[in-house]
């Protein structure tokens, strides 16, 4: 079973519909999972959530999402200003689907060898920045799990745990890396489909085979300047978060 794990799409529904053509387009396919944060920062919640109710087999709860359903705890000023904005605009255009799928999103989703999460394990807002945290990771998988796929700090990573040891891997497009189930277990941060954080301005995801193992690592280029001047024209959104996108940091 091949399996498309997207991230941190931020109401940033041109990314969205460009990965998810690209996946369309791959007719292998078997499901996509999403790793939480669908709101905050960009200018669509509602469009964003509508592609998630229909075509998300699984989905889990990030902070922009548990953020929107209760209050912003630990954001700056411009991440709450978005969050209450995205508040308004859920009330007002959204529908009570929108609100429900938000409140059934869980912290973890466990399939047979892999295991979802969007910050550390059920940490929804903590990233992974120390060898501590990866090692935390690792323990809390079940011994039928081999890898953890997260994301929330938006830059795609790939470590691995062998022997003890930690090594990292350097993310490659159209370069497949094999999961050794037999010595390893892998902690794969998918990087953010909405607002990448890695230089690049393109949209990243994910592709992993199940029955053989691999991890693929995709990146898909779409019309950032549309959101952009979307953002730019909300008084609700900061310009800051358009412009970032236009530099991919």
């Amino acid at each position: 079973m091949k399996v498309a794990i997207v991230s941190d799409i931020h109401s940033n529904i041109e990314a969205l519909e460009a990965v998810m053509k690209d996946i369309q387009s791959k007719n292998d396919i078997d499901k996509i999972c999403c790793l939480g944060d669908l709101v905050g920062y960009g200018p669509n919640p509602v469009e964003v959530l509508k592609v998630a109710r229909e075509q998300f087999k699984a989905c889990i709860l990030g902070n922009h999402d548990e953020a929107v359903l209760k209050e912003p705890k630990y954001f700056n000023r411009i991440p709450e200003e978005a969050i209450y904005w995205t508040k308004d605009i859920l009330e007002e255009q959204g529908s009570s689907a929108d609100i429900q799928y938000l409140e059934s999103l869980e912290n973890l989703f466990r399939e047979e060898g892999y295991v979802l999460s969007h910050g550390i394990m059920e940490d929804n807002m903590s990233y992974t920045t120390e060898t501590e945290d990866l090692f935390y990771i690792f323990e809390n998988m079940e011994p039928s799990e081999f890898v953890c796929f997260g994301g929330h700090s938006h830059q795609p990573a790939l470590w691995v745990l062998e022997d003890d040891e930690l090594f990292f891997f350097e993310p490659e497009l159209d370069h497949d890396f094999k999961v050794d189930i037999e010595s390893q277990k892998c902690w794969v941060n998918v990087g953010s489909v909405g607002q990448p954080r890695d230089s690049d301005t393109r949209a990243s995801y994910v592709i992993y085979d199940t029955k053989t193992n691999i991890i693929n690592f995709q990146k898909v280029e779409y019309d950032f300047e549309i959101t952009a001047n979307k953002i730019r024209n909300i008084d609700g959104l900061d310009n800051f978060l358009g412009d970032r996108l236009t530099k991919g940091v």
